[in-house]
Formats: structure tokens, C-alpha cells, sequence
């Protein structure tokens, strides 16, 4: 745009355009001072040099701007450009080395996740394992108990025998103790290796919406909800001509 605002200064060193529209800010507020509110049209006439001026002046300064911000956008776009088509930040928009990266991490991660299972299945083979030493630890500590008293009632009983029977199966059961806990405890799989932290299966959450009205019911009116309805519902005008049931429009007169 032609410089037609700075131009009505008149001056060697005319101001910048900033400098300009605050000339004519400060003249809209004086103005404003003496005319609380517009009773005639002759004072919206006087008025509306002062919004021509003021939209003049403030497109001067969205004209300087742009013309000091587009090169720096378009070279960091440039930029961008290059550098995010091999690494993007956006998981929703990987780069070339990105997409390597994930498969990476996907490989890996399908091997932790079978050896995860793998040592589930293990450490449950070794809970009922030991299960069944508890068992039977008990039964040859009953059966020892049974044994002396039979031999203090006078019965003929080989103690020593089943007493290193119930110490035997209480051995066992230990053993089998320490090595479900050894074994429940290494279920999660962990990759160690390289110069960067171990790596490890983690729980990602992921938010599905299986019934719109359960949600929205519970959720109640915000917002957040109001602008997405909305938004959503602009996008539907532009498909079938009409706003969706529930979705009004009001219009009023503005300058």
C-alpha cells in the first residue's frame, strides 16, 4: 500500500507507521473524551475520518510488519521444510529418519513384548509350582505332627524318618518360594546395552469415545465442548448447506 498516511505528516523524517498510528489513537481518544456517545449524524460524520484514518494507519502497521516478518518466516519455513522431512517433532507427521526410528522401536518392542509373555507364562508355571510345594510341605508337616504323637502314645514310629521327610518338602517349598518371587520379578523385560537409558515396555494411554451422548451427558457444558460443537457444526453447513439440529445462528448489525 502507498505510504498515503505517513504522506499527511509531511516531513524529511516522516514517522514510521507505528509511530503515526499512535497519532491517531491518541486523536480517537480525545475525540472520544468529548463524545461520550453519538447523538447526530453530524457527529458520525466527524467520526468517520477518524475510523478511515485509524484503519489506514493500522494497515500501514500490519504492512510494515509483514513486510519485516514474511522473509524470516519464509526462510524458517525453508527451513522447516528440510529438516522436518527427515525429523519431525509431530508424531503425527514423521520424517523419513523417523519413520526408520519407529521401525525399528516397533521390532524391538513386538520381541519385548512376546519375551514379556513368555516370562509371564514362566513366572506362573513357577506360582503353582510352588503352590503345590506348599501343599505338600504341608502335608508332610501334618503327617509329621500325626507321626509324634502316634510315638507318645507308645506307637512304633520311624520319627526320623518323617521328620527328614517334612524338612525335605519344607526345603523344597523355600526353593520353589524364591524362585516364583525371582521369577514374577523378572517378568518385566528390560534392554540394557548402548549409552542411553534402559529401555522398557511402558503403558501409553489411549482415549476412545464409544458414545458421544454418555460423554457429553457426563461431561456436562463447557467451553471446550460449546467450540468443538460449533466448529464442527460450521464444517456441516459447508456439507449440507444447513446447521445440524441444536445449532442456531443469530445475526446482528455491526460497522
Amino acid at each position: 500500500m502507498a505510504n498515503v498516511a505517513l504522506q499527511t505528516i509531511g516531513s524529511n523524517n516522516p514517522p514510521s507507521p507505528i509511530e503515526y498510528a499512535q497519532t491517531v489513537v491518541d486523536e480517537i481518544n480525545a475525540w472520544l473524551a468529548d463524545h461520550p456517545t453519538i447523538e447526530s449524524e453530524d457527529d458520525a460524520r466527524a467520526a468517520k475520518p477518524l475510523l478511515d484514518r485509524a484503519k489506514l494507519s493500522l494497515d500501514e502497521v500490519e504492512a510494515e510488519r509483514d513486510s519485516k516478518v514474511r522473509p524470516l518466516n519464509e526462510q524458517v519455513s525453508a527451513i522447516n521444510v528440510k529438516y522436518k522431512a527427515l525429523h519431525n517433532t509431530d508424531a503425527k507427521k514423521p520424517g523419513l529418519f523417523d519413520k526408520i526410528v519407529i521401525e525399528l522401536k516397533a521390532r524391538v518392542a513386538a520381541f519385548m513384548i512376546r519375551e514379556e509373555q513368555r516370562r509371564q507364562a514362566e513366572a506362573e508355571a513357577a506360582r503353582r509350582a510352588q503352590e503345590e510345594a506348599e501343599r505338600i510341605a504341608r502335608e508332610a508337616e501334618a503327617k509329621e505332627m500325626e507321626a509324634l504323637a502316634n510315638a507318645r502314645a507308645g506307637e512304633v514310629v520311624d520319627v526320623a524318618e518323617v521328620t527328614k521327610e517334612a524338612d525335605a518338602a519344607f526345603e523344597e517349598f523355600e526353593r520353589q518360594s524364591r524362585f516364583a518371587a525371582r521369577a514374577e520379578r523378572d517378568t518385566k523385560v528390560k534392554i540394557g546395552g548402548g549409552f542411553g537409558k534402559t529401555a522398557s515396555l511402558r503403558e501409553v494411554e489411549t482415549l476412545h469415545l464409544d458414545s458421544y451422548s454418555l460423554a457429553l451427558k457426563a461431561i456436562g457444558p463447557n467451553d471446550k465442548v460449546r467450540d468443538a460443537i460449533l466448529s464442527a457444526a460450521r464444517d456441516y453447513r459447508k456439507l449440507h448447506g444447513e446447521l445440524p439440529a441444536g445449532v442456531r445462528a443469530t445475526y446482528e448489525r455491526k460497522l
